[in-house]
């Protein structure tokens, strides 16, 4: 499994490609309330995506100054973004970075995508809360912290669902106004 961040940088990619410094500005200005990547795990990123085949660099003239390194995605790349951004999210404490930063990158490049992915999300989120609610406590050699535990990850799931509810009824009423 590839780390979700791998994923943000393809994203920051779709609109063409860019340098480092360039990609980091993306990611602030659009990812930058959920999600901070570090420039050093940035590059570290970019390395590893161009390994796998994911991005390409090529070096750009800059006058006097040293080349700089602008990256592209590949097809595979492309493909490899898709897949993850109409993907729901595996687990519910990944809603809070994961979901949104895949909600940015489909409101931006294919926001009809959108009621798909709520609708899958909301699916496999209401799996884990009806498995959940026909048990009285998690495993734990405290009973009684096994039960709350239970019931707080119960009112998570619920209180997700009806986030992604109110989500989706802000994206119909963009679309409406649109």
């Amino acid at each position: 499994m590839k780390p979700p961040a791998q994923f943000a940088v393809l994203g920051c990619l779709l609109p063409g490609p860019a340098h480092g410094y360039q990609l980091k500005r993306r990611l602030d200005s659009g990812l930058g309330p959920i999600w901070h990547i570090a420039p050093s795990q940035l590059y570290s990123l970019l390395s590893r995506l161009e390994r796998e085949g994911l991005i390409q660099g090529r070096l750009e003239p800059q006058g006097a100054r040293p080349p700089r390194r602008v990256f592209s995605l590949t097809p595979a790349g492309e493909r490899a973004f898709w897949e993850w951004a109409t993907s729901p999210v595996r687990h519910a404490r990944d809603v809070r970075i994961e979901l949104l930063a895949k909600l940015y990158f489909l409101h931006r490049h294919a926001p009809t995508e959108i009621p798909q992915l709520l609708s899958a999300q909301v699916e496999r989120l209401a799996r884990l809360r009806d498995r959940l609610a026909r048990r009285t406590r998690l495993p734990s050699d405290d009973p009684w912290l096994g039960g709350i535990a239970a019931r707080f990850r119960l009112r998570q799931l619920e209180a997700l669902l009806s986030w992604l509810e109110e989500v989706r009824m802000s994206y119909e009423k963009e679309v409406e106004g649109a």
